[in-house]
């Protein structure tokens, strides 16, 4: 996957939008209609239209359907896998296939390395994702790690494939993430993530860190995702503020 797969929607209806193929004040195809056009699912759909609303360029009503409003983003230059949202999106055009779950205690090494607190009790659900539109290799590994107080998350993990683990800890506990602390670095794929992805072990890959806090600062989730260099790229746009 060179790009999310909702990414891929949202460009190509801004370029027929751009051209005139859905003039401004026309509506776009139902959602039905485009999962069709695109053969992808819903909430890819959702997750491209809702791309465009940010950039200004559509809005939706109920019963009456997504309007275009506008030729051209709105003021320039969005970032456009930056908030939360962006991320749950992605999520729901992939399904989680937990692999692995291991409850322990932090050591200094570990809480360094993710930003825990030493001697602290965790949990880690590991798992590969896979897109639901494209039938291939695993898309990524991820290593999701949370304090032992949200343990329950873990078998909400199982019956919502589709959603991060994060979003469900705020539906479930009543948090909420305002800020995702993301680093991202080149890595080479390590033998038994290699095994797992389908894909050949000491080849370059793409590790994404994020950190998810609350309004306060306060950590809430950490994760690690490995993605081969072939399956991802971060795509990012950046958005003029409006003096």
């Amino acid at each position: 996957m060179n790009e999310a797969r909702y990414a891929l929607v949202a460009r190509d209806l801004k370029d027929k939008i751009a051209n005139g193929g859905y003039p401004v004040g026309s509506l776009l195809p139902t959602e039905l209609e485009l999962c069709d056009l695109y053969e992808v699912s819903r909430h890819t759909v959702r997750a491209a239209i809702t791309q465009l609303q940010n950039l200004g360029m559509v809005s939706r009503r109920k019963r009456v359907g997504t309007r275009v409003e506008a030729s051209a983003p709105s003021g320039g230059y969005r970032h456009s896998l930056a908030s939360v949202e962006d991320l749950v999106h992605l999520a729901e055009t992939q399904v989680r296939s937990i692999q692995e779950v291991r409850h322990f205690v932090a050591d200094i090494a570990e809480a360094e390395r993710l930003g825990l607190q030493p001697g602290g009790h965790y949990f880690c659900i590991s798992s590969i994702r896979v897109d639901e539109d494209r039938e291939r290799a695993p898309m990524c590994w991820t290593d999701v790690y949370a304090d032992a107080a949200y343990a329950e998350v873990i078998d909400l993990a199982r019956e919502h494939p589709d959603a991060l683990v994060a979003a469900l800890i705020e539906r479930h506990f009543g948090r909420r993430i305002d800020v995702v602390d993301q680093q991202v670095r080149a890595v080479l794929l390590p033998d038994a993530v290699a095994a797992k992805l389908e894909a050949t072990a000491g080849e370059p890959g793409l590790k994404i860190t994020r950190h998810y806090r609350d309004e306060q600062g306060k950590l809430v989730v950490v994760s690690e995702t490995i993605h081969p260099d072939d399956r991802f790229t971060l795509v990012m746009q950046m958005k003029r503020e409006t003096p």
